[in-house]
């Protein structure tokens, strides 16, 4: 470990609550940010105080209300967490949401930015892999960050449709904090998964986890990705952050990436991630959302190269009055380029999920195939889902398709199970589970799939 990861204390411009431009250039201070790192943090600042907070009237926020979103006691970061050598000596409150049984080849845990634990098996470390965190990586590996870090999202980023204006991802870029950096390098396979975890413990700190991951060359790597957040007080604000992701695929490379919010019921958080894919390169993304009172998630694939494809799937479970927020880009700007999105959800109680999605194919993507589909199951009749499933071609020889479902259970189904003697309960709980089969089976870490069946199982319950 760097001095990097083990820094002590905050300067007096962290330790008052508020989101100001003091507080970036403290923060830029105390992390030891190169000049270049503080250049763009500021770029991040002058975006977020230019674009407008986005209402109900903004284009693709018509169904997302903020009012949640109180950020006058905020404090821009909190104290900085104790490195620990091993899992057992991680805080209680931690552990307790931990699955330690997944088989890994290196874990980083970070708490409020700062890293505490961190491995890497020395055999990957032989090969070139590097696996950090961020701040650590600006010094150390400056020639590989440098040409990647905020080029998919840039402090001040307006894709347009049909996500949002950047106000966020601005926020991120001037207040990150910890985040993990991964570079494996050409022709390499990283056989067992690369781990990360980012806790958010403290409930007064905004939390900006930000992470830049680079798969080379003819090299695989299965990823997991994983957000939580300590359980709140009842009238207490939510507990809120706003992380990003950027990820690069180069020709011929493959990434398994598994992103998975698991927030407590007091958070409510923005999560970006973009993938860029050069010539005849994969990923199967999967995106899990089981937590939060409120969360926005934008997963966006860029297809720059040809022959790229790109699998992204995804499933949530609402209960309560949580409230899922989830926005799609599969753009194609390649010829020969192929994705395929699905995005299932089961919601209960009077939860309920916003879902946009974009097939975008532009110009010279001639011989691209793009399917879009969005299935929601309603188990109460008081949960609701809005689905806006999009097309843009321009271009010819083309094949898109998009659709979207929202219902309750099939009775005709249930029958037919408790024909065969099982009870209605039980009936309702194996169709749940059946209906997100197709995307738990796509994640290529056996552990977290059975984790990732039992969470679901215990929001389930005995309906």
């Amino acid at each position: 470990m760097t001095t990097t990861l083990a820094r002590t204390g905050l300067p007096e411009g962290l330790t008052r609550p508020g989101i100001t431009a003091e507080a970036v250039a403290a923060l830029g201070d105390w992390r030891g940010d190169p000049d270049w790192v503080r250049d763009l943090r500021t770029q991040g600042w002058e975006a977020w105080q230019d674009i407008p907070m986005p209402t109900i009237t903004t284009e693709g926020w018509r169904r997302s209300d903020l009012r949640w979103l109180s950020l006058d006691g905020l404090l821009p970061t909190a104290p900085p967490a104790t490195h620990v050598e091993s899992l057992d000596a991680l805080p209680e409150g931690l552990r307790a949401q931990l699955q330690t049984d997944v088989a890994e080849s290196g874990l980083l845990v970070e708490q409020d930015g700062t890293a505490v634990y961190l491995s890497l098996q020395d055999e990957l470390r032989q090969q070139g892999v590097i696996f950090t965190d961020l701040h650590t990586a600006f010094h150390e590996h400056r020639d590989l960050v440098a040409p990647y870090f905020m080029k998919l999202i840039p402090p001040r980023w307006q894709p347009g449709m049909p996500s949002n204006a950047g106000k966020f991802e601005a926020l991120n870029a001037a207040l990150f904090n910890g985040g993990a950096f991964v570079y494996v390098p050409p022709d390499t396979t990283v056989t067992l998964p690369l781990r990360t975890i980012h806790w958010a413990a403290s409930r007064r700190a905004g939390f900006f986890p930000r992470s830049l991951i680079v798969v080379d060359r003819g090299s695989k790597l299965v990823y997991i990705d994983e957000y939580r957040s300590t359980a709140g007080v009842a009238g207490e604000p939510l507990q809120f952050g706003s992380a990003a992701v950027e990820v690069f695929i180069r020709d011929g490379a493959r990434l398994d990436y598994v992103s998975s919010q698991e927030w407590s019921s007091a958070t409510g958080g923005f999560l970006t991630a973009r993938t860029a894919l050069g010539n005849d390169a994969f990923v199967n993304w999967v995106l899990i959302g089981l937590g939060a009172q409120y969360s926005r998630t934008t997963a966006d694939v860029v297809l720059q190269g040809k022959g790229t494809k790109a699998d992204l799937l995804g499933l949530a479970f609402g209960e309560g009055t949580q409230v899922f927020d989830v926005h799609t880009l599969q753009d194609h700007q390649s010829a020969f380029t192929d994705t395929d999105q699905l995005y299932k959800t089961a919601l209960r109680h009077r939860s309920r999920v916003a879902y946009e999605g974009l097939i975008d194919i532009r110009p010279g993507s001639y011989g691209s195939n793009g399917f879009q589909a969005n299935k929601n199951l309603l188990l109460d009749d008081t949960a609701k889902a809005d689905s806006i499933p999009m097309l843009q071609i321009s271009d010819n020889d083309v094949r898109c398709t998009h659709s979207s479902s929202v219902g309750p259970v099939e009775e005709e189904h249930v029958y037919y199970l408790m024909s065969r003697g099982l009870p209605r309960p039980i009936a309702e709980r194996m169709l749940v589970q059946g209906f997100f089969e197709p995307v738990i089976s796509r994640i290529q870490a056996p552990a977290l799939r059975e984790r990732i069946r039992l969470a679901i199982d215990n929001k389930i319950g005995d309906r």
